[in-house]
């Protein structure tokens, strides 16, 4: 054989044997992403599982609604330290308002976003049962002033669509920064637990005949 066709071959042989390394390093990257991805899932899983256990178990001995959204209030900040939040229950012509300030030196009247609810824009929230955010609330008819709105990040948790505990959470923040997707999930694994508990509460408080 001469110089040149073995030159030849053992280039043939190299090529051949970089696509099998590149293909091997695509192959072990692949793994790689998906084992990251099922180990960033089931992270996630354990924080829902957490969160769910600790605020179920912060519902325990409350006695009345007041106490409930307190409590759920407590735990929901614990979460997101810098949110401002406010359960909303419709009602047939109107709706029951439970507002929580996360600032200790209280938030600016005109900033309160859940002053501009009107009970259409309630009504249409509960209706849609999903999170909205607050180009969706605008759509819907929520009327804020835009100086209000360029530095805030609202959005809306359903609890049910079905009275007597039709209602949503909102959740509005003063920095500007939009809500973590992550915290959002964990909310809505809740919804249900909550809407329990308020149903068995509103039940109790309504009077016997």
């Amino acid at each position: 054989m001469t110089d040149s066709k073995r030159n030849s071959r053992i280039r043939l042989l190299v090529k051949r044997l970089n696509r099998q390394r590149k293909k091997q390093a695509a192959q072990i990257d692949l793994l790689c992403n998906d084992i990251i991805a099922a180990h960033s899932d089931f992270l996630d899983t354990v924080r829902t599982l957490t969160f769910a256990g600790e605020f179920y178990e912060s519902l325990i001995g409350v006695s009345d609604l007041d106490n409930l959204f307190c409590s759920c209030a407590s735990m929901i900040k614990k979460q997101i330290p810098d949110v401002n939040l406010a359960f909303f229950l419709s009602q047939q012509d109107n709706f029951q308002l439970y507002a929580f300030d996360c600032n200790t030196n209280g938030t600016d009247e005109a900033h309160r976003l859940e002053q501009y609810f009107t009970n259409e824009l309630v009504e249409s929230i509960t209706k849609a049962n999903h999170p909205c955010d607050t180009d969706e609330l605008l759509q819907m008819g929520l009327q804020v002033s835009p100086a209000i709105l360029k530095d805030s990040s609202a959005i809306t948790i359903p609890i049910a669509a079905n009275r007597p505990v039709a209602g949503f959470i909102l959740l509005y923040k003063l920095s500007g920064r939009n809500f973590d997707r992550r915290q959002i999930r964990l909310l809505c694994a809740v919804r249900r637990g909550l809407s329990k508990a308020i149903r068995a509460y509103t039940a109790a408080e309504q009077p016997s005949t």
